[in-house]
């Protein structure tokens, strides 16, 4: 678990902030447990059970499912239920920055991280948007052998 997380004021007053809001109370609630829950990680690509979700905000499974396909909809997070996998596409960019020296520390434990994920449909997501800004090197995307 992390200890330490950033949540900008204008998650409640900004576009997204704003979009999220238009979809419902249920919703805004999701998305902010999604970047500030306990299982929750500065790549914004985490392991999370439903169950799990729906105890910890209070909702039933009904209700946790149709705000996460409405955070889906509005492209802030995706979850895939049969892994359990949580992509929020712009948390690294919030927790991390927009892009890391080669020799920063943290590209190793942003590879160490992602490795864990290397199965997840979400995994070349990932690295499409960060690979490069972060000098990603020890990860094997999945991809299909060349012809």
């Amino acid at each position: 678990m992390r200890e330490f997380a950033k949540v900008a004021p204008q998650f409640w007053t900004g576009n997204t902030g704003r979009e999220l809001r238009k979809m419902g109370p249920e919703v805004q609630l999701i998305a902010l447990y999604l970047i500030t829950c306990p299982s929750a990680n500065m790549l914004g690509l985490y392991y999370l059970p439903l169950p799990t979700l729906c105890h910890e905000i209070g909702s039933p499974l009904e209700g946790a499912l149709k705000a996460l396909q409405r955070v889906s909809e509005g492209g802030f997070a995706f979850y895939d239920e049969v892994q359990e996998v949580v992509f929020i596409p712009e948390m690294a960019r919030f927790q991390i920055g927009e892009s890391l020296k080669p020799n920063d520390n943290r590209v190793k434990g942003i590879e160490k991280e992602l490795a864990q994920y290397a199965k997840s449909k979400y995994f070349n997501a990932f690295l499409e948007k960060y690979g490069r800004a972060y000098h990603l090197k020890n990860t094997s995307p999945l991809e299909a052998p060349s012809k």
